[in-house]
């Protein structure tokens, strides 16, 4: 049986439904986690947000099939990944019914009209959704190109209306892997998704656009850039328990984040993320090592909200494992491993 629901229904239901709501908030950055079991559907969708961009994702599974209607007035440029399961989906007035499917993904921007998604029963569908703010955006234009019909609000600050798809590549699979997996929490949760959702955006941009993300604008950095990107490194440095993201970094010392990510990478061999993460765990094996400090205060210290992504993270790095064996003996370390398991 096809059941229609429109907006009210949905939150008719989210109020009469078992449901759960998990909320995280931080400067500059808050997450929900919501779950939901009702007789039509249900499932968990995490909503993060930042000052920059939001990030959507959605496991849902359909025990009817369903067509929901909603508004869409004002949207801004919004981009979706289909992972798992397939919806038809329309935009009233503007669109045709397209069918939305694991291997293709979409940019729309929706100033006013009416969106119907058509689930199918017992198809569950995990997506991926994200929008970037215009000035996140303004900052893409910097490297890269964009797409045409981005054009109008990047040039008059003014949206269009449009609908495009795109077939998903072997690199953005990757990134969208990494998003789904991200090990991280907190702050680094913010830093790690905020690059990812740069790369994603990226790539998406330059396939509409016809270019190659493979092939970006050269960068060229003056004595005043390298300056600037050993400003950056000596921030982290100073603020590596609560850093600033990547984009207020970029704020800070005077450069786009676009310079900031390749000159970092060019500079010193690594990514910002990279060196900010391999920073943490030196001072990490030097606090372990001193002996005054427990595994979690460490991991506190440090800037890990967790102690179980602390201990992942300092697993991973043989190096340090072996620097801290010499300093406090296999038998003490082995034990404290053991713990962290």
């Amino acid at each position: 049986m096809l059941r229609t629901l429109l907006a009210e229904d949905l939150e008719d239901i989210w109020n009469i439904s078992p449901n759960t709501t998990v909320f995280v908030k931080e400067a500059n950055f808050s997450e929900a986690c919501h779950t939901l079991r009702h007789a039509f559907f249900g499932g968990q969708w995490q909503e993060i947000r930042t000052p920059d961009f939001w990030l959507n994702i959605h496991h849902l599974y359909f025990t009817e099939e369903l067509v929901i209607k909603a508004p869409t007035a004002s949207w801004g440029p919004v981009s979706s990944f289909f992972i798992i399961g397939t919806v038809i989906n329309q935009h009233l007035g503007l669109t045709e019914e397209n069918l939305e499917a694991p291997g293709q993904h979409y940019l729309e921007c929706i100033q006013d009209g009416c969106e119907v998604d058509h689930f199918f029963t017992d198809a569950p569908v995990i997506r991926l959704r994200f929008a970037l703010s215009p000035q996140f955006i303004q900052r893409l234009t910097a490297a890269f190109h964009v797409p045409a019909d981005l054009k109008p609000l990047i040039e008059t600050g003014i949206a269009s209306s449009f609908y495009s798809q795109g077939k998903t590549t072997p690199e953005m699979h990757g990134v969208l892997g990494q998003i789904l997996k991200c090990p991280y929490q907190g702050f680094l949760k913010q830093l790690y998704l905020e690059g990812k959702i740069l790369e994603l955006s990226t790539l998406q941009f330059a396939q509409f656009a016809g270019s190659s993300y493979s092939q970006p604008c050269p960068i060229t950095l003056r004595t005043d850039d390298i300056e600037r990107i050993y400003q950056a490194r000596e921030i982290l440095i100073c603020q590596y328990s609560h850093p600033p993201s990547l984009l207020e970094l970029a704020r800070q010392v005077g450069l786009n984040d676009f310079k900031l990510k390749q000159g970092f990478r060019h500079v010193f061999g690594t990514t910002v993320f990279g060196f900010l993460r391999e920073f943490r765990l030196e001072q990490a094996q030097t606090l372990l090592s001193n002996g005054q400090l427990t595994v979690q205060q460490v991991a506190h210290v440090v800037g890990y909200s967790h102690t179980g992504y602390f201990a992942k993270a300092f697993k991973r790095n043989m190096e340090l494992v072996q620097r801290l064996i010499s300093s406090v003996g296999v038998k003490w370390l082995s034990r404290v491993l053991e713990n962290w398991a």
